[in-house]
């Protein structure tokens, strides 16, 4: 039996008008809905931060598309996230040059850094963990993408320093958001 509840609930969210809007751009350009799963997908992510079910449903509706085609793209790709993470994501790359070159030391000393593991979100919702399998810097390896930032050359003693770099310089931007809406 179905769940009725749940059912409601997944039906709860709208898309927004901007949201509306910009998907029927983007389907202009595509012969069939499901050819702009993935684009769909990552426009809901850029509003919302992460892929809820409740969005998930909703996307499936307005694209009139079954909602498990959108939930297997969305499981599919590692960089649509189906929870919610952080303000900063950090990606060490696991691809083989950045093994050969130390990538094991720079992660273990990042999970230790931050306390989570791969897939985590520290407890402050600052810092999510997402290990990605190559990051096309080879010959700067070991390397690391936080946000859009790529750090080169990394090893477990520039952790502590590059993680506390972001906390500050996150810091200083919430500041100077806070003092414009006062």
């Amino acid at each position: 039996m179905v769940n009725s509840n749940k059912n409601q609930s997944m039906q709860a969210v709208q898309l927004s008008e901007q949201e509306r809007s910009e998907l029927d751009h983007m389907l202009e350009h595509y012969p069939v809905a499901s050819g702009a799963n993935i684009d769909a997908l990552k426009m809901i992510q850029k509003y919302h931060g992460w892929v809820s079910d409740q969005h998930l449903a909703a996307l499936a509706s307005y694209m009139q598309i079954p909602i498990a085609e959108l939930e297997s793209v969305a499981t599919f790709y590692n960089l649509i996230f189906r929870k919610p993470v952080g303000d900063h994501l950090v990606h060490p790359c696991d691809g083989v040059s950045c093994a050969v070159m130390g990538y094991r030391k720079v992660h273990q000393q990042l999970k230790q850094t931050l306390e989570i593991n791969d897939g985590e979100t520290t407890q402050d919702n600052v810092f999510t963990l997402i290990p990605l399998p190559c990051l096309g810097a080879c010959d700067k390896a070991p390397v690391l993408l936080i946000n859009e930032t790529l750090h080169e050359n990394v090893n477990p003693d520039h952790i502590d320093d590059i993680i506390q770099s972001v906390s500050e310089h996150s810091d200083s931007e919430k500041s100077a958001i806070k003092m414009e809406s006062e």
